[in-house]
């Protein structure tokens, strides 16, 4: 593969290209924070073909140049290759489970989660999604009942440093005593105490 870097401007948007809604504030961000890991597509006369949002994140950032790759490509191979990025891209699913802990893991770097490309609201679904049978055995476990705590990504989008560093302390200490995997089954355990103690 034959990455060359090349002035912005050279680079031509497919007037015609069928996606929509994409997510340029995500991928600059994302460009922002790991550089450009991917070179956009372009045909022989540097028309996109893959890489439009790359190319509009870049923009935004204010770039003045992007990597690419020129495809060797018929007209007719180039559109539908195209269309086939786009597509294959909508039948991925997450595991949450294991995304979760993903997660978990980045908060034990003190990684910002939004640089995942979650917004807030799908983290707090994401934390907030334990299975039904989970939760009743728990409850009976519980030992430490002197904390509310939030899920993980309330304290971190909320707590200054230093509340931060104390949570980690606790839910530590919860998992350790409790036997726990990760963090945000240890939270629930927190919050579930906590209930019992408001009723």
């Amino acid at each position: 593969m034959n990455i060359q870097q090349i002035a912005i401007e050279k680079v031509i948007p497919y007037a015609k290209n069928p996606r929509k809604n994409q997510a340029v504030e995500k991928v600059a961000n994302s460009i922002k924070d790991f550089g450009f890991q991917q070179p956009i597509v372009v045909d022989k006369n540097m028309v996109v073909i893959v890489g439009h949002t790359r190319l509009l994140g870049a923009k935004k950032l204010g770039l003045t140049e992007v990597p690419i790759v020129i495809a060797d490509l018929n007209e007719a191979k180039a559109k539908a290759y195209r269309i086939a990025d786009n597509r294959v891209n909508e039948d991925s699913g997450w595991d949450n489970q294991l995304l979760q802990d993903e997660l978990n893991k980045l908060l034990d770097f003190d990684i910002d989660l939004n640089i995942t490309g979650f917004t807030n609201d799908e983290l707090d679904n994401l934390f907030n999604k334990e299975e039904i049978d989970f939760i009743e055995p728990i409850a009976d476990v519980v030992q430490d009942d002197n904390h509310l705590l939030n899920d993980v990504k309330m304290i971190q989008l909320f707590y200054d440093p230093e509340n931060e560093k104390r949570f980690r302390e606790i839910i530590e200490k919860v998992r350790e005593v409790n036997k726990i995997d990760n963090i945000s089954d240890a939270v629930m355990l927190c919050v579930l105490n906590e209930e019992k103690n408001l009723k």
